[in-house]
């Protein structure tokens, strides 16, 4: 059943493993056609993940050429026999010599879905819109997200790559905690005036922040640490005796008690360059947090609702809250550069 849906990673029914191929080859014993289609479909999803993979785009072909440092010369041919379609490298469609990819793009039209799609059956009762299905930035394969409340980590059942539904991004475990403006959960990713307005918060609130948490860190390590560790030990010896368990355990404590500001100290990094703490929050806010929403659009002017050469009341703002964030941007790290070397100087 499975493989019949395109599923070449089998789990074991009694565990969460996956079953090797020559496994699979023995379950589905002498059924050539299906083993047929699992070794297709296990040679297609292996082709989604290579980058320089293109399909042929004819009707019920299937073809797949490996073209590597094609950029310049973007047309492809399809080697199957009884075929030779010509296609273009940039944008997978048909070869286009008189045209650019967005021509022909324009000119072929983009998929379309109707405003409103219900597919009824006798167990299911579907209406779907234009925005619940999307293709995957891979292998573009059309995907429905179902209005239930779910996440926006979406996970491609033919490719298995990890994507974000607003953006249509590969993403990583970070990606909803930099300033993209893609929530986990939600239908719209933030405006461009929001992520600004998160940015200069971020950027006036963090020294204020960090000297919070610097401040609320060193106490809570030095005393928590021996906490920890005495609880630690008594729970370990619980089974000896009860002088013994008191020994190791006010010998434990003691040692902490020594360690522990050692370790507040590095951790927070408030008056030593040993620290990691407060560098690494320095870095993040002054640093990647900046370049992520830059890198995003987020610090200067772009399209408008799609016409471009046109500006809107937010992109103005845009604009003018960008020169504001690299001034404060400026200033804050100039004023950090001072209390550092007004550190060394004491």
């Amino acid at each position: 059943m499975e493989i019949m849906e395109n599923r070449v990673e089998v789990s074991c029914p009694e565990c969460a493993a996956h079953l090797h191929p020559s496994d699979i080859r023995n379950l589905v014993g002498g059924r050539t056609a299906l083993i047929e289609k699992y070794e297709q479909f296990s040679l297609r999803r292996y082709l989604m993940t290579e980058a320089d993979a293109r399909w042929c785009p004819a009707p019920d072909c299937g073809y797949a050429v490996i073209a590597s440092s094609c950029a310049a010369c973007p047309q492809l041919k399809c080697e199957r026999e009884s075929c030779g379609t010509l296609f273009c490298y940039h944008c997978k469609g048909v070869w286009h010599a008189s045209q650019t990819c967005d021509e022909a793009r324009r000119q072929r039209g983009a998929p379309s879905f109707r405003a409103t799609r219900r597919i009824t059956s006798a167990s299911i009762d579907i209406q779907l819109k234009p925005g619940d299905i999307k293709a995957c930035p891979r292998c573009h394969t059309y995907i429905v997200k179902m209005d239930d409340g779910s996440c926006n980590h979406m996970v491609c059942a033919m490719c298995s790559v990890e994507f974000c539904w607003l953006c249509l991004k590969e993403i990583s475990d970070l990606h909803y905690l930099s300033p993209t403006g893609c929530t986990f959960w939600g239908k719209k990713p933030w405006t461009r005036k929001k992520k600004l307005l998160w940015q200069l918060g971020t950027l006036i609130g963090a020294p204020v922040g960090i000297a919070l948490i610097a401040g609320l860190s060193i106490p809570g390590i030095i005393f928590g640490v021996p906490v920890f560790v005495g609880r630690k030990v008594h729970q370990r010896f619980l089974h000896h005796s009860k002088t013994r368990r008191r020994l190791l355990t006010a010998a434990c404590v003691a040692g902490s008690l020594f360690v522990s500001p050692v370790l507040a100290v590095m951790a927070v990094g408030t008056y030593t360059f040993l620290g990691v703490g407060v560098p690494i929050m320095l870095a993040y806010v002054y640093g990647v947090v900046p370049l992520s929403l830059c890198r995003n659009g987020g610090c200067g002017f772009s399209e408008a609702n799609g016409r471009p050469g046109e500006l809107d009341e937010e992109d103005l703002w845009a604009g003018t809250s960008s020169k504001f964030l690299v001034t404060l941007l400026a200033f804050n790290m100039s004023t950090g550069i001072l209390c550092i070397w007004h550190q060394l100087a004491l």
